[in-house]
């Protein structure tokens, strides 16, 4: 809230705010700044994504129900989870419900370089895509399954 008060296009300007970017300079082969851009609105999300923001995670509770295992629902806000927290957190929340464990969130979709298309010089940058995956902890094992 105070982040969406204050910073007005005045106090950006009065301050001489901005947003910066990187790009790679190929011919001396180095990584160059520059302004993206002045823009209070673009400064505020450029704030606000640099804040901590921690998962919005809930028990589905039918699903629960269904197969006598905790099944945790993260609502994907854009932002993924830490891979390297998962397996100790679900370790953990085994242990302490006393039985298996779900959790169903968002990734990155990884995908293999297709040779169909033809090769260029200067990479084009690539639109992220998005799948559900779930993990499950069941006797101190943790496994992987993507949904389809």
């Amino acid at each position: 809230m105070f982040i969406n008060q204050f910073v007005s296009q005045d106090f950006v300007n009065r301050y001489q705010l901005f947003v910066a970017g990187r790009r790679l300079n190929e011919a001396k082969m180095v990584w160059e700044y520059y302004v993206k851009t002045r823009s209070a609105k673009a400064y505020r999300q450029m704030l606000l994504d640099s804040l901590y923001h921690p998962p919005f995670v809930f028990i589905d509770a039918e699903k629960s129900r269904k197969n006598d295992t905790l099944y945790l629902m993260h609502q994907f806000e854009g932002k993924p989870l830490y891979k390297e927290y998962i397996p100790n957190t679900l370790l953990g929340i085994e242990y302490l419900w006393g039985g298996a464990v779900e959790l169903e969130t968002s990734e990155v979709k990884t995908s293999a370089a297709r040779s169909d298309r033809p090769q260029s010089d200067t990479p084009q940058p690539r639109e992220i895509q998005w799948q559900r995956v779930v993990y499950s902890m069941k006797n101190r094992k943790l496994s992987r399954r993507v949904m389809t």
